[in-house]
C-alpha cells in the first residue's frame, strides 16, 4: 500500500503561471501557501488517488506478492506500479516508469538521453536494448568543440527509441498508456524531492542564467527550488502528449525531431534531421557466466554487464573471506582493475561477440585469478587497521561524477527488467531546445567519440538478471560512473557468496579504485590492508558510492524491493487495493 505524504493545497491556473509561482522567492511561495490554506483548491485526481499537491510516497524497501517496481523517484514507481495493476507485464511497467523518471529526475535522465536494458522474459530467453546515444554523420572530432556541456557535446538520443522497441518486442499495454502516467506528472507537477533539489543547486553555478534550462528548472537569477516545490513542466507535457498521440516516430521523423535539427543547425549542433531519421534501438549482445550456483546476464558495451561478470568469474576461483576484511576487500580491488583493464583492451581490439566470448570466457578467468592471487600475495603479515580519523573527507574531483538512474522489475508472469538510463553529467549537455523541455546527454568528445560517426559511446551502465537453477532470482542494476561496477561486485558478492540479506549488502560499505588510489568509505576498517598493496586510500562518503536499485525474487509470489540506502529510493508493488 502507498502511504501519501499531503501538501496543503493545488495551485491551480495556467501550468505557466504555476511554475512561476512556486519558482518565486520565499515571500511570494509564502503568500500563495497562505492563499491555499484559506480556500483549500482541489484538483481532480489521479487514477491512484493522488493530486498534484501530493507525491507518491514509498519506503525504499517493500515487499509484495504482486510484483515490484523499484526506481530513484516515488513517481517513476507509482507509473510502474500502475501498469502492473493495469495488468500490464514488467516490461510495460519499466517502460512507464522510465518516461517517469523523464519528468521526475530530469538531472539524470530524460528523453535526449540514452537507456541500457536487459530484458528476461518467461520463457527463459534474455534480451538486451542497446538504446545509447549516437556520434552524428557530420561529426569531425579534430575540429568539434570537446567540452562536456553545449551543443557540441550532443550526440543522437537514444531513450525513446529504446523505450519504443522494449514494448513493442516484448510489451503488452498500448504505447499511449504507458507514456500517459509521465504525462500527467508533467502536465500537473511534481514535488521536487531533496536528492534532486541537491543535484540542482550543486550546478545552479554553472549554468548560463539566460539558458533555456535555467530558465525550466530555476527560479529567476538562476536560484534553486527547494525540496516540495511545485515544478510543472508544460513544455515536456506537450512533448508527452505528441508522442502519446503519435507514438515515438514524432520523435525521431515527426514535429519533435524537426525541431531538434533546426535548433541544433542554429546553434552549432551536429544532429541532423536525417540522423534521428536513421536511428534506431538494437539488440545488444548479451552474455552471462557463472558465479558459485548462480548465472549472471548483462550486456556488452555500449553496457558494461559483461564486464561485471567477467569480475565475478575471477572471484570464483578466489577465496573470497567474510566481506569487510582486508583480503576481501584487496580481492575485490585486484579482480575489478582486471576487468576495467579488459574492458577496454577488448573495445579497442574485438568484434562485440568476439569479445563477449572472450571477456565471459573460463581461459580468461583463470589466468586473471592466478594473476590476483599473486599480487594477493603481498597482503601476508600486513596488519589490517582501522582508518584513521581525517579533518575532512575527500570531495568529488569530477572524475567519477555521480549521474544516471536505474529501474529493476518484476512481474507475477515470470517477466524482470533491469533497465539504466542516463544523461551523463549531471544536467547532461545543459542544452534544451526552446519549447521542447527536456534535456541532451552530453556523450561527445574525447574517448566518447573515438569511433567516428555512427559509434555509440559506452558506459558503465550495467543492467544485469541473475538465475539460479533457471530461474530469475534478482534483479539489480545503478547509477554513478564506474562506481556502479565495484558497487554491483560488492553487493553481489555479499548476497551470492556469503549469504547477506539484500538489505544489508547494500547498506555495506563500500570502495573503488581508481589507477593507484582506493576511495574507500569512511569508518571502514579496510585501509591497512589496501595500504599495504600500495594503494593511497582516499575516505569519501557514503553518497560518494553508486546507488544501486534491486528486486529479489523469493519466490513466484513474493518479491522484495530495496532500493540504494544512501539515496531516497523508492519501491512498491501492486496490486495495492
Amino acid at each position: 500500500m502507498a502511504h501519501r505524504l499531503r501538501a496543503p493545497c493545488v495551485v491551480s491556473g495556467p501550468p505557466r503561471a504555476v511554475a512561476g509561482l512556486v519558482t518565486a522567492g520565499p515571500v511570494v511561495r509564502g503568500l500563495v501557501v497562505a492563499i491555499c490554506l484559506a480556500v483549500t483548491a482541489c484538483a481532480e485526481p489521479a487514477p491512484d488517488g493522488t493530486t498534484a499537491d501530493q507525491a507518491p510516497s514509498y519506503q525504499a524497501s517493500a515487499t509484495s506478492a504482486a510484483g515490484m517496481v523499484v526506481t530513484g523517484s516515488p513517481y517513476a514507481t507509482e507509473a510502474g506500479v500502475r501498469m502492473l495493476e493495469a495488468g500490464g507485464n514488467a516490461i510495460d511497467a519499466a517502460v512507464a516508469a522510465a518516461f517517469g523518471l523523464a519528468v521526475a529526475e530530469p538531472t539524470q535522465s530524460g528523453l535526449g538521453g540514452r537507456t541500457q536494458m536487459i530484458v528476461r522474459l518467461a520463457d527463459g530467453t534474455v534480451h538486451g536494448i542497446d538504446g545509447t546515444t549516437e556520434v552524428p554523420a557530420v561529426y569531425d572530432a579534430s575540429t568539434a568543440p570537446q567540452g562536456e556541456h553545449g551543443y557540441g557535446a550532443v550526440g543522437i538520443p537514444g531513450t525513446v527509441a529504446a523505450l519504443a522497441k522494449a514494448l513493442a518486442d516484448h510489451g503488452t499495454l498500448p504505447w499511449a498508456q504507458v507514456v500517459t502516467p509521465a504525462l500527467g506528472f508533467a502536465r500537473d507537477g511534481i514535488l521536487i524531492p531533496a536528492g534532486e533539489a541537491l543535484r540542482l543547486a550543486g550546478v545552479a553555478g554553472e549554468l548560463d542564467p539566460a539558458s533555456e534550462v535555467a530558465r525550466v528548472f530555476y527560479g529567476p537569477g538562476v536560484t534553486p527550488l527547494e525540496p516540495g516545490a511545485l515544478l510543472v513542466q508544460e513544455d515536456l507535457a506537450g512533448v508527452l502528449q505528441m508522442l502519446a498521440d503519435d507514438g515515438p516516430d514524432a520523435f525521431y521523423r515527426g514535429d519533435i525531431a524537426r525541431r531538434i535539427a533546426e535548433d541544433m543547425s542554429a546553434n552549432g549542433g551536429f544532429v541532423t534531421a536525417a540522423d534521428l531519421d536513421a536511428y534506431r534501438a538494437v539488440d545488444s549482445e548479451v552474455g552471462e557466466g557463472g558465479f558459485g550456483g548462480y548465472r549472471v546476464h548483462g550486456s556488452y558495451l555500449p553496457a558494461s554487464g559483461v564486464t561485471v561478470i567477467q569480475i565475478l568469474k575471477i572471484l570464483d576461483r578466489l577465496p573470497l573471506e567474510p566481506s569487510d576484511t582486508g583480503r576481501w576487500s584487496a580481492t575485490l580491488v585486484e579482480a575489478l582493475l582486471a576487468g576495467f583493464e579488459d574492458r577496454e583492451l577488448a573495445e579497442a581490439s574485438m568484434d562485440p561477440a568476439a569479445a563477449v566470448a572472450w571477456l565471459t570466457s573460463d581461459t580468461l578467468a583463470e589466468r586473471r585469478a592466478a594473476y590476483v592471487a599473486q599480487r594477493l600475495e603481498g597482503l601476508d603479515g600486513v596488519a589490517v587497521a582501522s582508518v584513521a580519523p581525517v579533518p575532512a573527507l575527500a570531495s568529488d574531483d569530477g572524475t567519477e561524477p555521480a549521474f544516471t538512474t536505474h529501474i529493476s522489475v518484476a512481474d507475477t508472469f515470470g517477466n524482470v527488467v533491469a533497465l539504466t538510463q542516463s544523461l551523463g553529467p549531471t544536467l547532461g549537455s545543459r542544452v534544451m531546445t526552446p519549447g521542447l523541455g527536456f534535456v541532451y546527454a552530453s556523450t561527445l568528445g574525447g574517448y566518447l567519440t573515438g569511433g567516428g560517426p555512427g559509434y555509440r559511446p559506452w558506459s558503465s551502465q550495467a543492467p544485469l538478471v541473475v538465475e539460479r537453477d533457471g530461474t530469475p532470482v534478482l534483479v539489480i542494476g545503478g547509477a554513478g560512473s564506474r562506481r556502479i561496477l565495484s558497487a554491483l561486485v560488492a553487493t553481489l558478492t555479499r548476497v551470492l557468496a556469503h549469504g547477506e540479506a539484500l538489505e544489508a549488502a547494500l547498506a555495506g560499505p563500500r570502495l573503488h579504485p581508481t589507477g593507484d588510489r582506493v576511495d574507500v568509505q569512511e569508518g571502514w576498517d579496510a585501509a591497512g590492508a589496501l595500504e599495504g598493496l600500495g594503494y593511497e586510500v582516499t575516505l569519501r562518503e557514503p553518497s560518494y558510492f553508486a546507488r544501486l536499485n534491486a528486486v529479489e525474487i523469493l519466490s513466484p509470489r513474493s518479491y522484495r524491493g530495496v532500493g540504494e540506502p544512501r539515496w531516497r529510493e523508492s519501491a512498491a508493488g501492486g496490486p495495492r487495493r
